[in-house]
């Protein structure tokens, strides 16, 4: 076989692929363990301490899976009066990532200079200063407001618009089971909510 014959049928071949699923390999698919780790830590400070250190897991627990299942390219849905279609975007795990990675450097810089920090673990640092942090890279994410699901603008604003944007958080709320976001048949919505706790 000549030369000029083979490399004209490789680049056939390679102009056949489908380049534009192609990721980068560096790029993670899910959370690394360490990212996870620091998901659950800053869920601590963020989520509500009433709901309790069990109920404030699983919501990182949640969102950790939301991840996982998140899809590219899915048509989202989109209320009466708004034609055109929007699909989701790329996966924000890369952004995540990086962003838990980089409050965790911010936490161990600002453990350095303090004595008895336990190597510069997120929650050996007090209350103050974590809100500092996260104060700091929300800003520097751009976030002025809690997003209406998650978006990848910050994984921070992400959690708490998962959590509070949620049926269970607004029931929390109202201290009633209104569900929602949950389907329930439409007499039920002319009947006043039970309450959460008779």
């Amino acid at each position: 076989m000549k030369r000029r014959t083979l490399l004209q049928r490789l680049a056939t071949v390679v102009a056949a692929l489908p380049l534009g699923r192609v990721r980068l390999f560096a790029q993670p698919r899910e959370l690394t363990p360490e990212a996870v780790a620091m998901l659950h830590a800053v869920a601590a400070t963020v989520l509500p301490a009433s709901i309790g250190a069990a109920k404030i897991r699983d919501v990182s627990d949640k969102f950790v899976a939301w991840t996982r299942g998140y899809r590219e390219g899915v048509a989202l849905a989109h209320g009466y009066g708004h034609p055109r279609l929007v699909k989701s975007g790329a996966s924000p795990v890369p952004g995540y990532v990086r962003q838990l990675a980089a409050l965790d450097a911010a936490a161990l810089r600002h453990s350095s200079g303090q004595t008895g920090a336990k190597g510069g673990r997120w929650l050996a640092l007090d209350l103050e200063a974590r809100r500092a942090i996260l104060d700091a890279a929300l800003a520097e994410a751009g976030v002025r407001s809690l997003p209406p699901r998650p978006m990848g603008q910050h994984v921070v604003a992400d959690l708490m618009a998962f959590y509070f944007r949620s049926s269970e958080a607004n029931d929390l709320a109202y201290n009633a089971l209104i569900n929602r976001e949950v389907c329930r048949p439409m007499s039920i919505t002319t009947r006043k909510p039970a309450p959460l706790n008779p």
